[in-house]
């Protein structure tokens, strides 16, 4: 089947909601849509709850699907998102867990305050093709870009202290590039300088 199409009611073929856009910008302003990162490359595509009950018939299935909800302002089936719910609709949903101040996905709501590091690979080969992907950097931070969205950021700003946090949990996430002395590349590309982290001769590939 050629995902870029779809068999219309009236038995013709059509272009596929949403892949017209032609980048995730685009495609991320149409509440509708989404970035799939599971294409190589990715593509815009209609998300999975509009896609699966399209009109005020599955108002009833849309409920009943853990993934959706009903919304009654624009009449279609949306993604459920915990943190967009009122403090009473999130009591009710048993996915979603209101920590005091807001909604948040209950596999996450109720965890500690967290802070994840994640270190990026910042030599040269990130530059090359990563199998169907032109450039191997944009290829590991769509994967990590659509895992961030299911996070309960805590919405610090990057300057905040770094001890202590907010008392109703949250993750706080830096991503640190890392590479061997001389070895980083460009960032940004044009400017012909790598802020990859240098490491000494005793340190090995760990960093400082």
């Amino acid at each position: 089947a050629d995902i870029y199409c779809v068999w219309s009611q009236q038995l013709t073929c059509e272009p596929a909601p949403c892949v017209n856009y032609p980048d995730e910008k685009c495609c991320d302003h149409d509440d509708s849509c989404h970035w799939d990162v599971t294409q190589s490359p990715a593509l815009c595509k209609q998300k999975y709850c509009p896609s699966t009950y399209p009109t005020t018939q599955h108002v009833d299935p849309c409920n009943a699907d853990g993934q959706c909800m009903w919304n009654s302002t624009t009449n279609e089936c949306v993604d459920k998102v915990c943190n967009k719910m009122t403090e009473c609709a999130c009591k009710e949903d048993p996915d979603c867990f209101w920590n005091g101040v807001k909604c948040a996905d209950k596999k996450y709501g109720e965890c500690p305050v967290m802070d994840i590091i994640l270190l990026l690979d910042g030599s040269g080969s990130m530059s090359r093709n990563f199998g169907r992907h032109p450039h191997g950097f944009y290829a590991l931070v769509e994967i990590l870009r659509d895992w961030v969205k299911t996070l309960p950021l805590t919405g610090e700003p990057a300057a905040a202290p770094i001890l202590g946090g907010p008392a109703t949990g949250g993750v706080r996430l830096g991503f640190v590039q890392f590479s061997g002395k001389n070895r980083g590349y460009p960032w940004p590309w044009s400017s012909g300088k790598s802020n990859a982290i240098e490491t000494s001769g005793n340190t090995g590939t760990g960093g400082h």
